[in-house]
């Protein structure tokens, strides 16, 4: 009797082992069919098939019962991204269960061009969710999803990694988006003039001379790029650097002539390195550009006061254009202390009291007020 209970034992044993041989063959037949015509019916009778032959803990560690349920699972992570089909597990956490068990590095070579397919079906299931959630402003959801596509993607997706970018810096991951646009700017081929930007205004607070090493490679990238020459500029000025400033401001002007901040600032620069001459063309500059410019009148009549306190030569002459100057300014600001006290400088060298007195008068106001 128990000779013929183990017989019967084995006996359904083989059969177990010959239907899970035949329901692993029919899935990967199926998933065949799919691959060359596209029907996604065969996927389906794939899926079917697979399942049936990955019921036990035996089946879930058989090399080629992983390998073909994580083909035909990644394949419907994509394929069936509306999820028509109903299923325990999504496709994407069933695809990732088998697939991390494919461990054997001999077979996993022999079987390369299968991974590399899971891996792009994978990464594109992982990147139609990324969007999605980008559509709905789920930023940290798409951010994880591109984390996903971007370990998946050997080919590099600048795209994957222009999002991944953008996205950290949104969430305020600082030192994930310098990583991303690093590696954007290191592709001189396929970067723009707003990754640079993007990451010198990221090493600004941090570095301020990287910060301006990644401005001076994006201009030799993009030598024609007004914002980052603009930008350059800018930072320039804020450290005090004018003389680097002239080296550059002829550049922006070529570009932009008729911009009256950048014509200020050449100006300006030139004040501040004893080029009077120059600044006061720029300042005059200003002013047919942009009557009312609070800043040309004022620093253009403070040009002339300094000329005028300094200078035995024309004093007459640059006495009448500071005060026209200055008194412009103070009529487009007439709440300027600077102006009140540089036409206090002027009346008391000049010997106006009367003047003199009715800008005290002013300043005293001012100084009650504050």
């Amino acid at each position: 009797m128990r000779k013929s209970l183990l017989l019967l034992v084995l006996s359904g044993f083989f059969v177990n082992v010959a239907f899970g041989q035949t329901m692993t063959k029919e899935a990967m037949n199926n998933f065949a069919l799919y691959t060359s015509r596209g029907d996604f019916s065969f996927l389906e009778k794939a899926k079917k098939a697979i399942d049936d032959a990955y019921k036990t803990k035996k089946d879930s560690f058989s090399y080629k019962n992983n390998l073909i349920r994580s083909l035909v699972y990644s394949s419907l992570a994509y394929s069936d991204s509306t999820r028509k089909l109903s299923y325990a597990k999504d496709p994407i956490e069933e695809t990732s269960f088998s697939f991390n068990r494919l461990k054997n590095p001999k077979l996993n070579d022999e079987h390369k061009p299968e991974l590399d397919f899971v891996k792009t079906q994978l990464a594109k299931a992982w990147l139609i969710r990324a969007n999605k959630a980008l559509a709905s402003y789920s930023y940290q959801e798409a951010y994880n999803a591109y984390l996903f596509v971007d370990s998946l993607n050997s080919d590099n997706d600048i795209l994957v990694k222009h999002n991944l970018a953008l996205l950290s810096e949104k969430l305020g991951y600082s030192a994930r988006a310098i990583y991303y646009y690093e590696q954007l700017i290191a592709d001189n081929r396929r970067s723009l003039p707003d990754y640079y930007l993007a990451l010198s205004n990221l090493y600004e607070s941090r570095n301020s001379n990287r910060s301006l090493e990644i401005l001076q490679e994006g201009r030799r990238v993009f030598p024609g790029n007004k914002d980052l020459l603009f930008k350059m500029i800018n930072m320039y000025a804020d450290n005090g650097s004018y003389s680097m400033v002239e080296t550059v401001v002829a550049d922006a002007l070529r570009m932009d002539p008729d911009n009256p901040e950048l014509n200020y600032l050449a100006g300006f620069s030139y004040d501040v390195l004893g080029r009077k001459a120059k600044a006061e063309d720029y300042y005059k500059k200003v002013i047919n550009l942009e009557y009312n410019n609070y800043e040309g009148n004022y620093s253009l009549g403070l040009l002339y006061l300094d000329r005028y306190i300094k200078s035995n030569n024309n004093k007459e002459t640059n006495l009448n254009l500071a005060k026209k100057y200055l008194t412009l300014a103070g009529e487009i600001n007439p709440n300027s202390v600077n102006v009140l006290k540089s036409l206090a400088v002027l009346y008391n060298t000049s010997g106006d009291m009367i003047e003199l007195e009715k800008v005290n008068d002013k300043l005293k106001q001012f100084i009650l007020i504050n």
